[in-house]
């Protein structure tokens, strides 16, 4: 069973600036996280500067770039992202906004995919963003019957997915 580690990017310098690099808070979280990090086969990002500077600050390298972690949130849930405060706030959303529903399950196969790169005992370390992290980890776990509560993801948060076969079996809050 392969594991997927997906978390939120780190704190950035400039939050009006989408090419920032990382706070010195940012970077700090990521040394403390790198302590603790397990030994990854594959360390993944989205194409922008915090999720590859945080995946490298946890991990120690940065093996790809990987442009399905940075697809277009669009729709309600790219308006309202700062908008919400709680994993059941997301789960409402998408109850109520088809576009958000749809987003969500299209994230799923490139996560497996993902996962599916390494052998079924590695781990893969993989960097997103706020709501492109949320979004699918609460439909797999809807899936699983395991619900996920609590606040929206904080910087360097997110969900640890078990996968067997290509399919999820298991997720854990990080």
């Amino acid at each position: 069973m392969s594991i997927l580690e997906i978390r939120r990017h780190a704190e950035r310098m400039n939050v009006q600036d989408n090419q920032s690099a990382l706070s010195a808070a940012g970077r700090a979280m990521c040394e403390r996280l790198a302590k603790d990090a397990p030994k990854y086969a594959l360390v993944v990002s989205s194409p922008l500067p915090r999720a590859k500077e945080t995946a490298e600050r946890i991990a120690g390298r940065l093996d790809t770039l990987e442009p399905a972690l940075l697809p277009d949130l669009g729709g309600a849930a790219a308006r309202m992202f700062g908008e919400m405060k709680t994993l059941a706030d997301w789960a409402l959303l998408m109850r109520t906004d088809e576009a958000a529903r749809r987003f969500a399950e299209e994230q799923l196969p490139a996560w497996a995919r993902i996962a599916s790169r390494v052998g079924d005992k590695d781990r893969v370390l993989a960097v997103s963003h706020g709501g492109i992290v949320d979004l699918p980890a609460i439909v797999i776990g809807e899936k699983l019957g395991a619900k996920l509560n609590g606040p929206s993801f904080g910087y360097g948060e997110g969900v640890r997915v078990t996968y067997a076969k290509g399919a999820p079996v298991k997720i854990e809050r990080l």
